[in-house]
């Protein structure tokens, strides 16, 4: 990136544009204007949603939550354009935010380690990166099946959908997973199906500190270390399931059947 003293490139970032080419400094400004009005709106968004979080105890994952997030901002109601999905966007704002959390712990424990140090065996990794996520969403845990229920509508699932993928892929890469073959696809849907059921049973257990729910955790991650019986066949119903959320319900329906 070039940066000029003086000239009409200075006005650009310092972009090196053609000498008197006055239509190229013209788009180039129209994109950079864009680029930055873009920005600030996702900044603004970004804003509303957090604020809105302060409401969801009291008003759900809704567009009362959205309109006294943007009240808290003093900023005008015809925001609420800004969130084509409603407030379910607040529950995936919130997903997003979770994920990147344990990301960025995952990773700093990665940082960590003493080189030359063995990592920890993989199951206990597993255990550690989904009890610490689930127990991240406590704070709004008294809504979690709603916002669970929300995501669920066919508009939202694609995004809800790629937002969980992501979350899964960042607890194997972290968990040291080199795999390429099918065994790559299959831990991600292993993981998510013991995830989800986990999740599941989380939202329905009263038992103090959610004991019971590290417990079943622990069960449904031993069962996944035995079930290499009938391995190939398993491997290939995967295969066949043509994505994570059909491949995650597979592995749940053998796993509750044993």
């Amino acid at each position: 990136m070039f940066r000029e003293s003086s000239g009409i490139n200075a006005e650009y970032g310092g972009t090196k544009l053609p000498k008197n080419n006055f239509l190229t400094c013209r788009m180039a400004g129209f994109r950079s204007i864009q680029t930055h009005a873009s920005e600030k709106a996702e900044d603004i968004k970004y804003d509303i949603l957090e604020a809105a979080l302060c409401h969801v105890n009291n008003h759900g994952w809704s567009e009362a939550a959205l309109k006294l997030g943007i009240a808290d901002l003093g900023l005008s109601e015809a925001c609420l354009s800004m969130f084509s999905l409603g407030g379910v966007e607040i529950a995936l704002h919130y997903d997003k935010t979770l994920n990147e959390e344990l990301e960025d712990m995952m990773a700093q424990q990665q940082d960590d380690r003493l080189p030359g140090s063995e990592p920890p065996p993989i199951a206990h990794f597993l255990k550690d990166a989904i009890k610490t996520r689930l127990q991240l969403q406590v704070p709004y845990f008294d809504r979690w099946a709603e916002a669970l229920s929300l995501v669920a509508s066919p508009k939202v699932v694609p995004r809800a959908a790629e937002q969980f993928a992501h979350l899964i892929d960042d607890i194997w890469f972290y968990a040291g997973d080199e795999s390429s073959d099918v065994t790559w696809y299959t831990r991600r849907a292993t993981v998510a199906a013991v995830y989800r059921m986990t999740e599941l049973f989380m939202i329905q257990d009263e038992s103090p500190d959610f004991t019971e729910t590290w417990a079943f955790l622990d069960r449904r991650l031993s069962e996944l270390e035995n079930m290499g019986e009938n391995r190939l066949d398993f491997e290939k119903e995967l295969e066949n399931a043509g994505d994570l959320a059909k491949a995650a319900f597979i592995i749940a329906r053998n796993m509750l059947s044993r």
